[in-house]
């Protein structure tokens, strides 16, 4: 507020300053000599037109009001009639003058210079660009007639007359003049939210000037007199007001603002380059840094002025990274190109190296913008999505390959049974309805196995935990899967000391029971038996699914609750399987807040186990 003040009090006193200082000069010549002071009010007068429109034209690219544009042209025409009215005023003798063509050419100048502060309104509004060359041209077409109509065909009508005066016709056209000013006066003040506040007052300040000087020279009887001499101060006040407006706008304040703007910029951009959470070096040609940002001196612990004159090896960086660093920036220095690697602080920390070539002009050539940010995340994630693209891939192998296989099984001997009914003994159709029952609950396992899963990936199938108990669970899960064992000629038992209760998705646990316990068969040898058991541990249930099959080796362990893995093997009777069950298990428990292990040696069984919270804990699922 204070600035703002102190600013306009600067301009407030400069103004008075130059009007106080033009006022004393001019009464000077005035007392002097009026020719002499009419000369100089004039040219004072005309060189301010000429500047005004000279600002304009230089100016037109930033200027952004289509008003003072059309005004900064408008002066050019007017600076030129008012230098013919300063040769043909009488006693000049440059021009013979034997019908005043002064006052003619004052008329004609002042109503052209009224007739522009309203018109331009006309373009006040509009959106596109003043159309110049219109402007120029219509302009030039009227001041021509207005030279040949008082010049060269004495057309226009006499002002003034030696003993006698103005004629009516200039004091009429005065106050017509007078009226158009204020017409423009009331347009400015309607639209003076176009303008900024410097400058409306400076434009009002030109109108009001004019409409004083209009009417001192509706009074005078000689061109001498003193209201002659009051209205041509009171014209150049006027001008000066209307280059102040025109000068401000078209020139000061832009380049004010460009400057503040570059300055702004600069210190925005650095600002932001001091707390961007990434390192950015600069370096010269020779290789010394110039320029190191907050994050680098975060990194290495040293003040901004650390920095300064130091090459890649001296600035304290880690080895590996100050060598990475040192390779771009001579790959850079040689091929004026940018040039970006990776580079990983250790397994867990990635980072991108980038290094910029960035030409100047003068002595300093080429230096070297380095940024290294970290992409710690973007390596997560695109590792997310390479296990993603394997998921993928892996269903659809399941979906073409092990799904399609129990159905070939299933036509196949359907087919043969069709076509060879009577051939057959009851005891081969047996065996080959039993084959097609394998086959298609192999399917119906896979199928089931594949709608769970697909429904876990897409977040449809959201768990609704229940109080289960865990002995009744168990033995369903027995019942269920008692004929598949001995088909097979193996035992399921349930361990006596099997107790306890869990808060869980009775589906999923039966899916992850259903999938191990099939499993378990699978891999056991005939005549063996498969232990399933759940007992207390701590603030959890202990789940295990025990059998004394084939094992498993170490090296495939980890591969089993992987799905981008692809690991499956044929079971003691070739069964065959996708590997999907146990992945699917894995999911289940984990969606569950549980855990799931197993324990094998080969050729000698293996155990699964799965942990879930028990039902009196806090930590249960909910």
């Amino acid at each position: 507020m204070l600035n703002t003040l102190h600013r306009w009090l600067r301009t407030y006193y400069r103004t008075v300053f130059a009007i106080t200082l033009l006022t004393v000069i001019f009464w000077i010549s005035i007392t002097y000599n009026y020719l002499l002071f009419h000369t100089l009010v004039e040219l004072f007068s005309i060189i301010v037109a000429f500047a005004v429109f000279t600002v304009t034209w230089n100016s037109r690219k930033m200027l952004d009001s289509n008003y003072l544009y059309f005004q900064g042209i408008t002066y050019l025409f007017i600076g030129a009639l008012d230098l013919l009215h300063t040769i043909t005023f009488n006693g000049m003798n440059i021009i013979p003058n034997p019908i005043y063509y002064s006052n003619q050419f004052w008329v004609a100048t002042r109503f052209l210079e009224a007739t522009a502060l309203v018109v331009g309104f006309r373009f006040m509004l509009q959106k596109r660009r003043l159309n110049a060359d219109l402007v120029f041209l219509s302009y030039g077409i009227i001041t021509t007639l207005i030279i040949l109509s008082i010049l060269v065909w004495k057309i226009f009508p006499i002002c003034f007359i030696e003993g006698v005066g103005q004629t009516p016709f200039k004091i009429y056209a005065e106050y017509a003049i007078i009226l158009m000013l204020l017409i423009g006066a009331g347009l400015l003040l309607k639209f003076r939210k176009n303008f900024e506040p410097s400058i409306f007052q400076s434009l009002i300040l030109s109108v009001s000037f004019a409409v004083l000087s209009e009417f001192c020279f509706t009074l005078y009887v000689s061109n001498y007199s003193a209201s002659n001499a009051v209205g041509h101060c009171a014209k150049l006040i006027t001008f000066f007001f209307t280059y102040k407006a025109v000068v401000e706008k078209g020139f000061i304040q832009p380049t004010t603002l460009i400057f503040k703007n570059l300055s702004d910029s600069e210190k925005n951009y650095r600002t932001l380059s001091e707390n961007l959470p990434v390192l950015i070096f600069r370096f010269d040609d020779a290789g010394t840094c110039i320029y190191a940002n907050k994050a680098v001196q975060l990194l290495i612990g040293a003040r901004p002025d650390f920095f300064s004159g130091k090459d890649v090896s001296q600035l304290g960086l880690p080895a590996s990274f100050a060598s990475c660093i040192t390779n771009l920036l001579a790959e850079a220095r040689l091929s004026k190109q940018e040039q970006e690697l990776d580079y990983s602080f250790d397994a867990s920390k990635h980072y991108a190296l980038k290094v910029i070539p960035e030409y100047t002009s003068g002595h300093d050539g080429f230096s070297y913008l380095i940024i290294s940010y970290d992409i710690t995340q973007l390596k997560i994630t695109e590792k997310a999505l390479q296990d993603l693209n394997a998921t993928k891939d892996k269903f659809f192998s399941i979906i073409a390959h092990d799904l399609k296989t129990p159905f070939t099984s299933i036509l196949a001997f359907s087919d043969l049974i069709a076509k060879n009914t009577l051939k057959f003994s009851p005891a081969k159709l047996e065996q080959m309805a039993l084959t097609i029952r394998k086959a298609a609950q192999n399917a119906y396992s896979l199928l089931e196995n594949l709608l769970s899963w697909s429904r876990l990936q897409t977040g449809a199938l959201v768990p609704k935990p229940e109080l289960l108990d865990v002995r009744q669970l168990l033995t369903e899960d027995i019942e269920l899967l008692s004929t598949i064992a001995v088909l097979k000629g193996i035992t399921l038992e349930l361990a006596e000391e099997t107790a306890g209760k869990v808060h869980s998705d009775k589906q999923m646990l039966n899916t992850v029971l259903r999938n191990l316990t099939t499993n378990a068969i699978k891999f056991s040898h005939t005549n063996s038996k498969v232990i399933l058991k759940a007992v207390p541990k701590g603030s959890d249930i202990l789940f295990s699914v025990q059998d004394f099959g084939t094992g498993i080796s170490p090296e495939y362990m980890e591969r089993l609750f992987k799905l981008e893995s692809s690991f499956s093997t044929t079971g003691t009777e070739n069964e065959k399987g996708s590997g999907l069950g146990l992945i699917l298990s894995k999911e289940f428990i984990e969606k569950s807040d549980g855990k799931i292990w197993l324990d094998s040696t080969p050729g000698s069984g293996t155990t699964f186990y799965f942990s879930l919270p028990a039902a009196n804990q806090p930590n249960t699922v909910a």
